[in-house]
């Protein structure tokens, strides 16, 4: 499906509209993907194919230019973000998902984020900072920021739908982080299924079958 870059909002961005619609013309399910670090709104799009018809589809430029590519955030070292840079992010991010529903037609009750790296944090801080705005979170290969200032509670996490997956063999972003996160999310009381996969940094069929079928689940819930 060809799409277009769109710049009717605060963020550059990929857009792949639902391909199947509810007949009575009611709002669709929204899925907001985040790139990782140095990559670009192109990268997670190309999986859109994979994933469930039903989903209107927007991919996301990050605000910071990185080498050839886009980062959400600057850092020292993994799990310690640049704090003003993290935080311009997030209110960039704030302000793209509240346009979200009246630009495309996406049912604000079921809007869903999915990252890969700093994608992925990113996807959890929003989650967490924005609970009535986001539904649920897929984060791969990344971790929740709880250690970043960002100032979100666990009461925040309870009761919303994430799925955490990770590889064994990470070398960027190591499995730790994962299996932290999802002690975090479980002792907030979050709906959290995580999953490790024989990889490193990086999304395989595997994981990306399993995450697709737990939005479709999600979907269908």
């Amino acid at each position: 499906m060809d799409m277009e870059e769109q710049t009717s909002l605060n963020l550059t961005h990929l857009l792949r509209p639902a391909l199947e619609r509810p007949a009575d013309g009611a709002l669709v399910p929204g899925l907001l993907l985040l790139h990782g670090r140095g990559a670009d709104e192109a990268d997670l799009m190309g999986l859109e194919s994979a994933l469930d018809p039903r989903l209107t589809i927007v991919s996301a430029r990050a605000p910071f230019r990185l080498g050839p590519g886009f980062a959400w955030y600057g850092m020292s070292e993994v799990g310690k973000p640049d704090v003003d840079t993290l935080r311009a992010s997030v209110r960039e991010l704030e302000d793209f998902i509240d346009g979200l529903p009246g630009a495309y037609g996406i049912d604000p009750a079921r809007l869903y984020l999915m990252g890969f790296s700093q994608g992925a944090v990113m996807s959890a801080a929003m989650a967490l900072l924005k609970p009535d705005a986001v539904r649920g979170a897929l984060l791969h290969s990344g971790y929740v920021p709880a250690n970043a200032g960002l100032g979100f509670s666990h009461e925040a996490a309870e009761g919303k739908h994430f799925y955490l997956a990770h590889g064994k063999y990470d070398d960027v972003i190591p499995v730790t982080f994962g299996r932290d996160s999802h002690e975090y999310l479980q002792a907030a009381n979050a709906d959290v299924e995580y999953r490790e996969y024989p990889i490193g940094h990086t999304i395989s069929e595997e994981s990306l079958y399993d995450l697709s079928e737990w939005l479709t689940a999600q979907l269908d819930a």
